[in-house]
Order: C-alpha cells, then structure tokens, then sequence
C-alpha cells in the first residue's frame, strides 16, 4: 500500500513507501549541471551515477551519517531537484562554470518510462566494462534534524512535517540501514532532491555505474540556460535552440557572478 502523506508514516517500510510515491508524481526532473557534462549525456544516451559514499559527493555526512556504510558501497545516486522555481543555491552549486551552466528538464511521462524500464546498468570505469542486474528507483529526500538516532527527530519533505517522537517504529531512522540513500541533513532542504537510486546485489568497487538513457527521453530533453550562459556554437546547442528546446533563465541579465573576490580584484583596501 502507498504512503501518501508524511503524517501517516509509522515505520521505516511507510516511510520509504512515502518517498518513492512522491518521487514518481512531480511534474518535472530537474538536473543543474554544465553543457560539457549535458554534451556527454546526450551524444553518448548515457546517465553516470555516482556510489553515495563516494568522496566526490558533495554532502560527506550522508555517507558518514546516514543509512549504512556497506549498503552504501552498492548504492548509487543521481540527483535531480523538482519545483517549477529556479534555484540560485543550486546554479551556483552545481553550474560551474557560470559561462556554461545550464539545467535540464525531463517531464515526468518520460522519466517515469525510463526508470521503470531500467533492469541492469553498467560498471563504468572510464568506459562501461559490464553490465550488471540493478534495483532503480525513482525517491523523493527526506531531510532530518535533531540528535542522531534519537527518538525525537523531525522529518521534512517539501511542506510536510512530521516529529517521530512517540512513534517507535521511526526510532533512529536516520541511520537504519533500510533509509540508505533515502534520508539527509535538514542543512540541505534547499535542494528539494528527487534522486535516482541505483542499489547492486554486491559491492563492484567502482565509483560509478552508467545508465542507458533511450531515444524517447533525450527526445524529451528541454534545456535552461545559466543566468550568464554564454551562446555555444556547436551542433547541439544550434539543434536545440532550432527546436525551440533551449530557453534563457529568468535571471538572465539580472544578476553579475564574481569569480575573484573584491580584494583579489581591486587590491587592498587603504585607511581613509
């Protein structure tokens, strides 16, 4: 049975339950990133996710903290971000650099096809070596704040609320196995992460596993302009724009990005 709303959540089966259902009915898929990393995926029909305790992950006390250590050494993840707003946090997070940043946005028909379809990916090191059998799913985040392993945390996903005190079944879910790849740090709510969630049967001992991406999903594909994207000129960019799939952010114009800070740029302030 789905879980649909957050305050009906007793345990750690309803709570993932609840995740995965919010996680397939957004509108939209979005994934900040660069125009080489997009060029990659779109030449190659190719998505690279990452294993979570993975030293090239930004957030270092997911792995540290959440979910466990040797479930996480056979989890990927691939993160995307829903909400029809943009998101300057995420711009400056992920678009780099700002010359080239751009973000892509995959309906949800589309994603929904694809995930659902995937049964096995590839171990990649520096080019896929082989396939293997793979449970992918599609999970919204659940951010969490209070004392570790306590049982009185709070749990947030978008505008629900939910304290776990009095509720047994929910004591110390933000580091049960079970919640790998599901749970992070209220610190970062701010993204409103959707992820793809790619766990093995065994540990590979790669850093990233690829998975194939059809025809009819980059066919999908519509793509926003960073807020100081700078115009490209190769076949793509041209291809995009020609079908009218490439849009300017509304920041564009608004807002100057610094790369050196004052001091650096204008040397040292002097005493008047």
């Amino acid at each position: 049975m789905c879980t649909k709303q957050l305050k009906d959540v007793t345990d750690v089966d309803a709570l993932v339950s609840f995740l995965k259902t919010k996680g397939e009915n957004h509108k939209c898929y979005y994934h900040y990133t660069s125009w080489d990393s997009f060029l990659k995926i779109y030449e190659n029909a190719s998505f690279l996710v990452t294993r979570g305790n993975s030293l090239n992950i930004n957030d270092q006390h997911e792995a540290l903290m959440k979910g466990s250590w040797s479930t996480w050494n056979r989890t990927y993840i691939g993160s995307f971000a829903y909400g029809q707003s943009e998101n300057m946090a995420m711009w400056g997070l992920y678009g780099q650099p700002e010359t080239d940043a751009i973000r892509i946005a995959i309906p949800r028909a589309e994603m929904l096809n694809w995930i659902h379809g995937t049964k096995e990916v590839y171990i990649w090191d520096g080019a896929p070596i082989d396939s293997i059998r793979a449970d992918v799913t599609l999970n919204d985040i659940v951010y969490v704040s209070g004392e570790a392993r306590s049982d009185n945390l709070l749990l947030c996903n978008n505008t629900q609320k939910l304290k776990t005190v009095n509720i047994h079944g929910l004591k110390g879910v933000d580091t049960t196995p079970q919640m790998t790849g599901y749970i992070k740090n209220a610190a970062w709510r701010y993204e409103n992460e959707v992820r793809i969630r790619a766990e093995l049967p065994y540990s590979v001992g790669k850093e990233k596993i690829m998975i194939k991406i059809p025809d009819y999903v980059l066919s999908a594909i519509t793509v926003m302009e960073g807020p100081s994207f700078v115009y490209k000129t190769d076949d793509i960019c041209k291809l995009l724009h020609s079908q009218y799939r490439i849009a300017e952010s509304a920041f564009t114009g608004l807002l100057k990005y610094r790369s050196l800070c004052s001091l650096c740029a204008h040397g040292a302030f002097e005493k008047k």
